[in-house]
């Protein structure tokens, strides 16, 4: 089945949504690192720095595939929480507090792990190379959160 010019701007418009998502992480994972205090900065210093380059690597994947689909990615820093998947509140957790930044994080990443999927369902058929690049997306972050309730299972 091919696409239609109606499934190539949706597919679109859910691309650029998850690269908004990806950019916010980014810029939160960074400004939450730089905050850091007591035991977390030696727990979370390297984790945060990896969410960071992931979520940089995903936004430049999907910023590759909307412009290969004929579109843009989001250009105004201002409008990257409205237009990523969730709710539009950017809040810093206690930087100080290693349960309240890994809580945070993992409330975030099932709000882009469930769009990803929600997605899949709709592209299956066609787009398959969006399908794909965002099935490996998905699957690092189900990886990563898997990661995340194993840490907090921890006493």
């Amino acid at each position: 089945m091919s696409m239609t010019t109606s499934d190539t701007d949706q597919t679109i418009k859910s691309l650029d949504s998850f690269y908004c998502a990806n950019v916010v992480v980014s810029l939160w994972a960074d400004a939450v690192g730089n905050r850091l205090e007591g035991p977390a900065i030696f727990l979370l210093t390297d984790e945060l720095g990896e969410v960071s380059d992931h979520a940089r690597s995903a936004a430049q994947q999907l910023a590759d595939r909307v412009g290969d689909l004929g579109g843009a990615i989001t250009a105004d820093p201002c409008q990257l929480r409205d237009v990523a998947p969730g709710d539009s509140d950017f809040e810093l957790p206690d930087c100080g507090d290693v349960r309240s930044i890994i809580e945070m994080g993992l409330r975030e990443l099932n709000v882009i792990i469930a769009a990803y999927e929600e997605f899949l369902v709709k592209v299956r058929d066609t787009d398959p190379v969006s399908h794909q690049l965002v099935t490996r997306l998905l699957a690092d972050e189900t990886h990563r959160r898997a990661d995340i309730e194993a840490a907090l299972k921890r006493p």
